[in-house]
């Protein structure tokens, strides 16, 4: 057995017993000495594993497979040969796509009745996406940068955009703060957040993807300010900050009102399942608490806006409960009305990119 099949089966083993894919990677690559495209090609088989896990539990059980890391391994890297055509007849029919796609039953639910489309989308492996810094190079230079490093790439339709490979996450570009990974339609929504207002704040700014996006996409030229309940997280901000030559102000104590407050809030993040696998199979009573808290952080950040301006709302999902059930409750208990987005790259709220993530962003005007 190859060093990459013992290592991965190792990690498989972790992830079973105790879940979160991302940590367990992270435990475990850094101290292999494989190299990065070695490290890579074990992420891959990962995700594939946490991403057709339903699919591999019902084969394992139809052809009464041993259930080991090395199992879903094997069936990962197309080394253990079943009949899936075979084992798809025995599927049953209630939970055919939700058993076949790998989904949780909520999840496949709302899928078939509401997105169709994202039945496929979601289950593919996807590329990587730059946030290019405006504030210290260029697109084209980036992009040449990507090419001396030996990192293929192309650019996106936002001007910040670049899609590479997954490897590319250790260029030079990333260490020197003239870009970081952030997707495309995370990026789409600090543009159209940026464009609302000279006057910034990023309640939920965590350790500042779409604060150092939206000072990317002004040049600057926005008065940015940055809040988080997780003051470690800002700290890193800060940092992040200071290597990107962004002007963001961090806060940790709120106080003034703002022309624009951005909410992007803790979510079940199924519109990112292409990237982290795992969140294919959250469940209604998750999803209901994640609203809870969602419409919680709403009207605490809806105290920063200033009269007729603007709240944004953004999630990484399209569970009904965290999208537009939020923005009902919402608009029926504060004094807001909604604002119509129209902007390329979003359809009823949802982006909608060739090679994006999906997120909703709703806009609530402040009455006067």
């Amino acid at each position: 057995m190859s060093k990459i099949n013992e290592i991965t089966i190792k990690i498989v083993e972790k992830w079973l017993r105790k879940g979160n894919m991302a940590r367990c990677l992270r435990n475990v690559l850094p101290y292999t000495r494989l190299s990065l495209r070695e490290r890579e090609r074990i992420a891959r088989a990962m995700h594939s594993i946490a991403r057709w896990k339903r699919w591999y539990d019902f084969l394992i059980d139809y052809y009464e497979l041993e259930r080991s890391a090395r199992t879903y391994v094997e069936l990962a890297t197309n080394k253990l040969k079943v009949d899936f055509e075979e084992a798809e007849k025995a599927l049953p029919e209630e939970k055919r796509l939700a058993i076949r796609y790998s989904f949780s039953d909520y999840i496949s639910g709302i899928l078939e009745k509401n997105f169709p489309e994202l039945i496929d989308y979601l289950n593919r492996e996807p590329l990587t996406t730059l946030c290019v810094n405006l504030n210290k190079i260029s697109r084209e230079e980036a992009m040449d940068t990507l090419a001396e490093e030996g990192f293929k790439s192309k650019p996106l339709k936002l001007p910040t955009a670049i899609l590479t490979e997954p490897i590319a996450r250790y260029s030079s570009l990333i260490k020197e703060g003239k870009a970081h990974v952030q997707d495309e339609a995370s990026q789409l929504v600090a543009k159209i957040t940026s464009s609302l207002g000279r006057k910034i704040l990023d309640y939920c700014a965590g350790t500042g993807g779409k604060t150092l996006a939206m000072a990317s996409i002004t040049r600057n030229v926005a008065k940015l300010y940055a809040y988080d309940i997780d003051k470690t997280k800002l700290d890193i901000l800060k940092q992040r900050a200071s290597l990107y030559k962004a002007k963001v102000k961090v806060i940790y104590k709120l106080g003034k009102t703002f022309d624009v407050v951005l909410v992007d809030a803790p979510c079940s993040g199924v519109g990112v399942a292409r990237r982290n696998p795992e969140a294919k199979y959250i469940d209604k009573k998750t999803c209901e608490e994640f609203a809870e808290k969602q419409l919680s952080i709403l009207e605490e950040a809806s105290k920063r806006v200033k009269k007729d301006k603007y709240l944004v709302y953004s999630v990484c999902t399209f569970t009904p409960k965290e999208t537009t059930e939020v923005v009902d409750k919402f608009i029926a208990r504060f004094d807001f009305e909604l604002y119509k987005i129209e902007h390329e790259g979003i359809k009823n709220g949802f982006t909608s990119l060739p090679e994006g993530d999906i997120f909703f962003i709703a806009i609530f005007k402040r009455a006067k």
